[in-house]
Parts: C-alpha cells; sequence; structure tokens
C-alpha cells in the first residue's frame, strides 16, 4: 500500500502552483482515455458484478424489478417527474447497461443490456435538454439525493456519458457534455471559502470534464473547455478542498461547521472522492487523511447515551440538533467502509459494523425517501458494506483517545450508553467561514448522560429546542476561559478573511496560526493530557499577552474519573471560568444567594451538577482549587437558560424550551471570575445512583507549581508560569499508593524522582515533558525531581526526522516500569504493542495516529487484564503503514 502520508504530500506538491495547468496522472484511466472510469473501471465493473453474486442478488433482482417497472415511463411524467428521481433513474439505468442483469446467474431482466443503455441515454438527453439554464445544484449535499429539489445532475449526467460510452453516439456524447459545460459555466463562484457545504454540494460541476476529458473526438471547442474544467477540479476539489483539509485538520478529520452542514460536506465530496479517485487512478480515502478517518469524526461526536431512544451529535456548532442515527451518517461509514476495505481494513470493518451491527447505523432500505433507483446504485452496488467484514470497536483497535482535527476526544470506554467522553477544542488555525465558531479551548463532559455542553442554537432545530434570533455566537457559549470586556468574551484574532483557503495559508505563524498544542500525551489505562497555547487568538495583545489550557483526563473505576483543567492567563481583565451545565448547580460547601432575575451569587468552592432527563443518571462535582481569590455566579431558570458572559440572556422564546434542549445545549451557566491568572478546575464524574460524596481535593500547589492530589491517590503538577518546571520538590500526603503526573516540564530531559533518599521513578521527560510513576508515600513524603542533561532522543525544530523507525527503551532492565521512546519518520497511523516470546499479545499501549517526531509510551509491566506480567524477556513492535520495529525488554522482579 502507498503511505497516506507520502501520496498526500505528493498530490499536495502537486497542486500547490495554481497557475499550473491539470495534467491527467500518468498511466490513469484518465491519462489512457478508458471507459468506465468514474467510480468504476472494466476491472471494477466485473468485481461489482461478484459481489452482487455473492451478497446483493436479491437487492440486485429487486432494482432490476424496480427499473422494469420506470422502463416505460416517459421522463417528465409519473414517477419520472421530479428531477431527483430523473437523476437516479438515469444513474441507475446506465448501471444495467454496464453490468448486464443477464450476466448474473439467476437474475431475470424484462429487457436486454442495450435497452436499458438507450434507456439510460434518452433519459440523459432528456434532462440535458430540459434542466432549466440557471440549474444550480442543492447548497444541502446530503440531502441531494433524496429530495425533490433536486439531486446531483452533474453526477448523473457524469455516469450516463461514461457508463454508455460507446453505446451512446457522438451526437448524443456531445449533448450529454454541452450541459455538463453550461453547469460549469453557472458554477457556485463565490468569494467564500471551499471548505463549507455550499462547495461541497457544488463541487461536482467543477469536476464536470471527468467524463468527457480526452475524447478529443468530440471537437476542439469540447477539449479546450475540459482543460478549463479539469483546472477548476484541481484548483478547487484538490487543492482547496482536500489539500486545506489536510493542513486545517492536522492529519485527521474534522469540520468547521454544525452537524448538518458537516454531512453535506462529507457526502458531497466523498461522492465526488470516489467517482473521481477511479478516474485519477488514486483512492483518495486511503490517502487523504481527512476522509480516511471519518469514521473517527462520527464516533467521537456522538453523544454516548440516547435521549428517549435517540443518539444525537455532541457537536453543537451552528447545529440544526441533527439524530445520529440517520441516512447522512450511514452514507459517510458506508462508503468509507468500502473505499477502505484493502487499504485499512480495521477502519473499513468499524464502518460496516457501524452502519449494520451497531445501534446507530441505518440500513440503506430505511433512509428517508428510499427506492431502490435513489439509493441502490451508490450504498449497495458501488460501495456496499456486506462485503466487508465487520468489526467491533474493540476488535478494530478504535482508540479510546484521538487527535480530532481540531480538537481532541477521550473516551472511557467503548459502551453505547454509559461511556466517558470529553471533547477539548484546541484548533491550530482558524477557517474564515461564516459558519466557524470561536470555541479555542472548549470542553464537552459527557457521563451517563451529557454534563456539560455548549450553550444556544442558532438554527433551525425543529420543536423543543428554540432559536436564538439575534447573534448567538461566541467564546461566552462554550466552556472555556474567557477574558471580561464583552458579553461574548471574544478573543482578538486579526483579520482573516475568506481569501484564505489554500494549504500554504495554514502554516504556522501565518495569520490563520491561532494555537498550538504543545504536548499531548495518551496513556491508555491510565491519562491523557493536552496542553493547549492559544495566545495567538489574541493577536491584538490589547486583551492578553498569554492564554493557555492543559487538560488532564484521569481514568478510572466508576465515580473516581477526574478532568483537572488549567488555565493560566496574562491579563489585566477579569477572568471568567465558564461551565454550562445540564441540571442545576447546587453549592456543595456554601449557599447561593439571589442577584436578581436568574442569577445568584454564590460562597464555597465545591459544586454538583446532576442530569436525570430521561435515563440519564451522570453526576459531576467541580471543585475550584484556584484561583484563591474568586467570585462565584450562577446564571438559570426560564429565560435565562443560556446567557451572555454578563448575564443577559440571549433572545429566544423560553416558552419553546424543553428537556431536550438542555439535554442537548444545557440549561445553566456556572462562572468563577477573578483578576488573577491562574485556574486550577477539577471535575469529578460518576453515576448519581452510588457517587455518594466528593473525593477529597487537595491543593499541593508551591512556588513554582500548581497540583492537586485526588482521593489521596492521583497527584497531577503543572508549571505555575511559562517558565517549564526543572528542578523542585513537593510535599504528597497519602497513605495509598498515589499515581503522580507531572507536566510541563523540561523536555527530552533525564529524570530522577525521589522520596527522601529513595528512588521510586528514573527515566525522560520524552518529548510531552512529563513523568508518570507510582509510590506509596507512606504518610507525608517529600518528592524531590531532578532533571540532568538533553537524552539522546531530544531533536531541535530544524533537526532533520530519521528516515526510519527508531525504538527503544529505558530502563532496561526495568522493574516495575520502562519508558518507551519511538521517533516517527511520518506521520500517520501507529500501533505500539508488547508480546511475549511465544508471540501472544501483552498489551496494546498505542494505538492511534500521531505526527512525526519524537513520543513516549510506558509500560508498567502489566498486562490487558491489569495483572502483573510475569517476570522474563519481551518484545516491543511498533508497527506503522510504512515500516515495523522491535525491541526487546527484560522485566526484572
Amino acid at each position: 500500500m502507498k503511505s497516506l502520508w507520502t501520496v498526500m504530500a505528493v498530490s499536495l506538491v502537486a497542486t500547490s502552483l495554481q497557475a499550473a495547468p491539470f495534467t491527467a496522472p500518468a498511466n490513469s484511466p484518465l491519462a489512457r482515455k478508458e471507459h468506465p472510469r468514474l467510480f468504476v473501471t472494466a476491472e471494477g465493473v466485473q468485481a461489482m458484478r461478484s459481489r452482487i453474486q455473492s451478497y446483493y442478488k436479491s437487492d440486485f433482482q429487486q432494482f432490476v424489478n424496480a427499473l422494469d417497472q420506470l422502463y416505460s415511463v416517459a421522463p417528465g411524467s409519473g414517477r419520472l417527474t421530479e428531477w431527483n428521481e430523473l437523476f437516479g433513474a438515469a444513474r441507475s439505468f446506465a448501471l444495467l447497461y454496464r453490468v448486464d442483469p443477464a450476466s448474473v446467474p439467476g437474475i431475470t431482466a424484462g429487457h436486454g443490456r442495450n435497452e436499458y443503455g438507450q434507456k439510460a441515454i434518452s433519459l440523459g438527453l432528456y434532462i440535458a435538454q430540459r434542466l432549466p439554464n440557471d440549474w444550480s445544484e442543492a447548497h444541502h449535499g446530503s440531502k441531494n439525493l433524496t429530495t425533490s429539489e433536486g439531486g446531483l445532475a452533474s453526477l448523473a449526467l457524469q455516469v450516463v456519458y461514461d457508463w454508455t460510452f460507446g453505446l451512446a453516439s457522438l451526437e448524443q456524447r456531445q449533448q450529454l457534455a454541452d450541459r455538463l459545460i453550461t453547469l460549469w459555466n453557472n458554477r457556485y463562484n463565490s468569494g467564500k471559502v471551499k471548505l463549507e457545504n455550499h462547495y461541497a454540494a457544488n463541487v461536482h460541476v467543477y469536476a464536470g470534464a471527468l467524463s468527457f476529458y480526452g475524447d478529443t473526438d468530440l471537437g476542439a471547442a469540447y477539449t479546450a473547455k475540459a482543460q478549463a474544467m479539469m483546472d477548476s477540479f484541481q484548483d478547487v476539489f484538490l487543492q482547496r478542498q482536500l489539500g486545506v483539509a489536510e493542513r486545517l485538520f492536522e492529519g485527521s478529520s474534522d469540520w468547521v461547521e454544525g452537524d448538518s452542514y458537516s454531512m453535506d460536506g462529507y457526502v458531497g465530496i466523498m461522492l465526488l472522492a470516489a467517482a473521481a479517485g477511479s478516474a485519477m487512478g488514486e483512492n483518495y480515502f486511503a490517502t487523504n487523511p481527512w476522509l480516511h478517518y471519518a469514521p473517527y469524526y462520527l464516533y467521537y461526536h456522538m453523544m454516548p447515551m440516547p435521549y428517549q431512544g435517540q443518539y444525537y451529535f455532541s457537536q453543537q456548532n451552528t447545529s440544526t440538533v441533527m439524530a445520529f442515527r440517520s441516512s447522512s451518517t450511514a452514507m459517510v461509514m458506508n462508503m468509507t467502509a468500502a473505499m477502505l476495505q484493502q487499504a485499512d481494513p480495521n477502519l473499513a470493518g468499524f464502518a460496516a459494523w457501524f452502519c449494520e451491527k451497531s445501534p446507530y447505523g441505518l440500513d440503506v432500505n430505511q433512509y428517508e425517501y428510499y427506492e431502490s433507483h435513489l439509493f441502490d446504485f451508490f450504498y449497495k452496488f458501488v460501495f456496499g458494506t456486506r462485503h466487508v467484514a465487520k468489526k467491533s470497536p474493540e476488535e478494530a483497535g478504535i482508540p479510546l483517545s484521538v487527535h480530532l482535527g481540531q480538537g481532541h476526544a477521550m473516551r472511557s470506554d467503548h459502551g453505547a450508553n454509559d461511556a466517558t467522553l470529553i471533547q477539548f477544542y484546541s484548533p491550530k488555525f482558524w477557517y474564515a467561514n461564516g459558519h466557524n465558531e470561536e470555541d479555542m479551548g472548549a470542553l464537552n463532559i459527557h457521563r451517563f448522560g451529557s454534563l456539560a455542553v455548549s450553550a444556544a442554537n442558532t438554527k433551525n432545530a425543529g420543536d423543543g429546542i428554540p432559536r436564538v434570533q439575534s447573534d448567538g455566537k461566541g467564546l461566552a457559549l462554550n466552556n472555556v476561559l474567557g477574558l471580561a470586556g464583552d458579553r461574548a468574551l471574544s478573543p482578538e484574532m486579526g483579520t482573516i478573511n475568506d481569501g484564505h483557503d489554500t494549504p500554504a495559508d495554514f502554516v504556522e505563524g501565518a495569520n490563520t496560526h491561532i494555537g498550538t498544542v504543545e504536548a499531548r500525551e495518551y496513556v491508555p489505562g491510565l491519562h491523557d493530557y493536552v496542553n493547549y497555547n492559544y495566545t495567538r487568538s489574541y493577536k491584538g495583545g490589547s486583551k492578553a499577552s498569554l492564554a493557555r489550557r492543559a487538560v488532564v483526563y484521569l481514568r478510572g473505576a466508576v465515580n473516581h474519573e477526574f478532568v483537572v483543567v488549567m488555565d493560566r492567563v496574562q491579563s489585566a481583565q477579569e477572568k471568567y471560568f465558564v461551565l454550562h451545565t445540564v441540571g442545576d448547580v447546587a453549592a456543595v460547601d456554601g449557599s447561593w444567594q439571589s442577584a436578581g432575575s436568574g442569577h445568584w451569587t454564590g460562597s464555597g468552592r465545591t459544586f454538583k451538577v446532576t442530569n436525570r432527563i430521561d435515563r440519564s443518571h451522570g453526576q459531576m462535582y467541580l471543585t475550584s482549587v484556584l484561583p484563591a481569590q474568586a467570585a462565584i455566579h450562577k446564571f438559570g431558570g426560564s429565560g435565562y437558560e443560556w446567557v451572555w458572559a454578563d448575564g443577559s440572556r440571549l433572545d429566544y422564546s423560553a416558552s419553546a424550551f424543553t428537556e431536550l434542549a438542555a439535554y442537548l445545549l444545557s440549561d445553566h451557566t456556572l462562572q468563577i471570575r477573578s483578576a488573577q491568572g491562574l485556574f486550577l478546575t477539577v471535575m469529578q464524574l460518576g453515576d448519581a445512583n452510588t457517587m455518594g460524596a466528593p473525593a477529597t481535593v487537595e491543593n499541593i500547589s508551591g512556588d513554582s507549581y500548581a497540583g492537586v492530589l485526588l482521593e489521596g491517590e492521583r497527584a497531577v503538577i503543572f508549571s505555575r508560569n511559562e517558565t517549564r518546571l526543572g528542578n523542585f520538590s513537593y510535599s504528597c500526603k497519602s497513605t495509598k499508593t498515589v499515581k503522580h503526573l507531572l507536566t510541563e516540564l523540561k523536555p527530552n530531559r533525564n529524570y530522577t524522582v525521589k522520596r527522601g533518599a529513595l528512588l521510586v521513578a528514573s527515566g525522560s521527560t520524552g518529548a510531552h515533558g512529563t513523568i508518570a510513576f507510582s509510590d506509596n508515600p507512606g504518610g507525608e513524603g517529600i518528592y524531590t525531581v531532578a532533571l540532568s542533561g538533553a537524552t539522546a532522543v531530544e531533536r531541535h525544530d530544524d533537526a532533520p526526522l530519521p528516515h526510519t523507525l527508531q525504538l527503544a527503551n529505558h530502563p532496561n532492565p526495568f522493574n516495575p516500569s520502562t519508558t518507551i521512546t519511538f521517533t516517527l519518520p511520518q506521520a500517520g497511523p501507529v500501533k505500539l504493542q508488547i508480546f511475549n516470546l511465544a508471540g501472544q499479545l501483552v498489551r496494546t499501549l498505542v494505538a492511534e495516529t500521531l505526527p512525526a517526531g519524537t513520543h513516549q509510551a510506558r509500560w508498567d509491566g502489566t498486562v490487558a487484564g491489569g495483572g502483573r506480567a510475569a517476570s522474563g524477556l519481551y518484545l516491543s513492535r511498533l508497527e506503522t503503514t510504512q515500516a515495523v520495529a522491535e525491541s526487546k525488554l527484560l522485566l526484572t522482579k
């Protein structure tokens, strides 16, 4: 398999110069002037017949029967009145011509192959002749195959041209090409950015010459027009959509608009990626990370607990409050499963499982507006999932923690109804899309139902969710730390206009660059740590000279999970820690006093949120450890469910507010206000049925560091300022074994940790500047951290990456734990596993997509089930899409 990242880099280089004309890739079906070329080649048709015979035979017979019933219907009459019906029928009759029902044993058909082909041509010509001259594709892409507004006219015409090539006359092909040219001449061509739902729906028009490019018998005028059209395909699709997405989402998958817009975008662009990929000789699903990892985007944007049996999107950015179990999500998973079957069978298997076996998927036959000639063409015969081996998340090795485009997502497990889901939004670049929202540092928290989610709805969401009538966007409407001075807590990002939409606009230091994740460490079963510096979001400099949020997710048993948030801000303005909650905020160690309508001020530093909506039974205790001086505010009640940072209500109909709105978008707001610039906040997550009293949260901060001790069992430490921690000491008082996580240390330094004179840990701080170890202080212990010189793995930003994988561990031999350091020459999917000498898997340490560079993982000598591994020799195995490396480990007792 070609490297995902190598191919993408080549693709970007090939398309980075806007003036360079399009050239068909060497030896591609397009270059060889072959037909068919869209979705399938001649070899692909035979593979399609085999799939139909083995997996879709009864569906294909029903498909043939349905088309036989349409055969005598004149276009523009009866069931072929609406444009979408015409487009679907034209595609479907073309498929019958290309596959030929007579070639599939056991299939009976009312007409012969050429008759079906002629019917496809007649429908194509009717569309070409009767389509309005001002026709434009509907803006909402995922609905293009489902509504009377129409479908993808350009795609239908291209399929007819390409799949009936050899049957259609030259004059007929010219008429089809003429309409494709007219559609291109009328293409959507505003000054907006290209990676949004309007261009996603219309991008097929830009690719309108894929079907007839290279067919010189059409005439010189067509050849010239085909070149211009393919130049635009290269510019808009390859560069401004695929190229920008790769940069914007940092080699992962995401979308900058809300739920329904994202589905519009994915479905529309994926259809083109499949059609163009076969013509160009490249599987864009395999080589482009944005398409490749779309299943992650879906899976990690779904609320784990359903409301009244329905799962919902958790991303409420310009949301329509879209139900997750829909034809749109199933279409995305369907296409991805089929297109990744060979390149990534695990992810393909997961996507197929999602469609056919999970509680989230939707069978093709259940799609709204389902008719065989509208959907079976794509979602059974061209794509389809039945022939893809199904794999549950566990079987597919889906990681619990992922870097997801402009954020990070962390789950406790793969449970459908009770999993913890933490979403941390940490965008590196700003994309000036009108539907994008400022959400730097935002958090969503779910456990046994939603607990903390973003507030307000600005779109048409249907019954039960009121729409904010005036402006309803702003940092204040996310769970963030913001600066007072305006009710929206707006950052100062400077002028980032719609013209920024080429890969070159999304590089570090560019105006679009608004934040940087400076540390990201996922240690399976132990902790996740992300440190995000978004100072560049305040480019004006008058509001803030520093803005940083670090999030640590500590996994544990039910009721013993924690989210620790550190905010460090340098600004003369008052700071607001904002949390929008599902349910009232109860004061645990204080009380509330009314401060006006929907507004209370409070005392104490620990608060409780409980979600008992529908089946939910989640509970969260929030403890404000720092700042030392703070004012506590709460907002809520009828008409004040959604408020700006200053407590003023948003303009929405309070009478329309239902528990669904509360469940998906919150109904109370907690604010911790202070002039101080260091916030340390702990959220304990659990089950309201069994949680009981909050865990003890102790402040263990010092002059150079800020930290907490949780339940006497988990310690987390950050730097108190922007100076990374070096040599320092801290006190930890407990009679239990404490798991320590020290962050914001100088990276890639050898370290020792001593309790008194006893050495309790040693190793390297690694690329992310962390130390993790376990120890029982036996009462009050003083821990001394000492850093020495740089390790061998230290790498400056300008140092070249190695050409091969590097894998090592220290200490070795080891007891009880060892740090495994590995360096990746290229970004991509990575798996790091421990095996015994019999070749049996002992533990999976890493299974995720990582950037190029040096990374670390720790093995504490335990097996997958949590027990201790026997002493002896083990192998660490590092596997990427490019290579495999192994190293020996010796565990002593």
